[in-house]
C-alpha cells in the first residue's frame, strides 16, 4: 500500500479499520502495574535459585500476574516455593509457564528411563 503525505488533517477510520486496529495490536494484551519491591524480590527469588536474570524476570512476571488475578500477595507464592528442591521447582515452573503460554507452545519436561538391574522373563519349555 502507498502511503500519501499530505498537511490535510487524518481522516476518521472506518469500523473496519478500527477492528483491524483492535484485534492486531490490543486484544489479546493486559497491562499488569505491579510493586517494584515485590516485583524485585520475586527476580531475586528466582536468581538466587540459579536462574538466569532473562528467565527470572519472565517467571516472575508470570507469578505476580497470576498473584494479581487471584488477589494474593506473591509473597505467598514464594514462600510455598521456597522448600521446593531444584527438581520440584523446576517442574512447578514449567507448569506455572505453560498456564500462561498459548496451547500451540507448551514447555515439557524430559524423563529419563530407568533400567532394572535385574532382567526377568518368561521361560516357557
Amino acid at each position: 500500500m502507498t502511503e500519501f503525505y499530505t498537511n490535510l488533517p487524518p481522516k476518521d477510520k472506518d469500523e473496519l479499520q478500527k477492528t483491524v486496529d483492535k484485534l492486531t495490536t490490543t486484544a489479546y494484551e493486559t497491562d499488569y502495574q505491579f510493586n517494584v519491591g515485590e516485583y524485585d524480590s520475586t527476580i531475586a527469588f528466582f536468581v538466587k535459585r540459579d536462574f538466569s536474570r532473562s528467565a527470572a524476570e519472565s517467571t516472575a512476571y508470570a507469578i505476580l500476574a497470576q498473584a494479581k488475578i487471584d488477589n494474593i500477595k506473591p509473597q505467598q507464592i514464594l514462600d510455598q516455593l521456597t522448600y521446593a528442591t531444584p527438581a520440584l521447582l523446576s517442574e512447578l515452573m514449567t507448569i506455572i509457564l505453560n498456564a500462561n503460554r498459548y496451547k500451540s507452545s507448551r514447555l515439557g519436561v524430559r524423563k529419563t528411563l530407568a533400567t532394572k538391574e535385574t532382567v526377568s522373563r518368561n521361560i516357557i519349555d
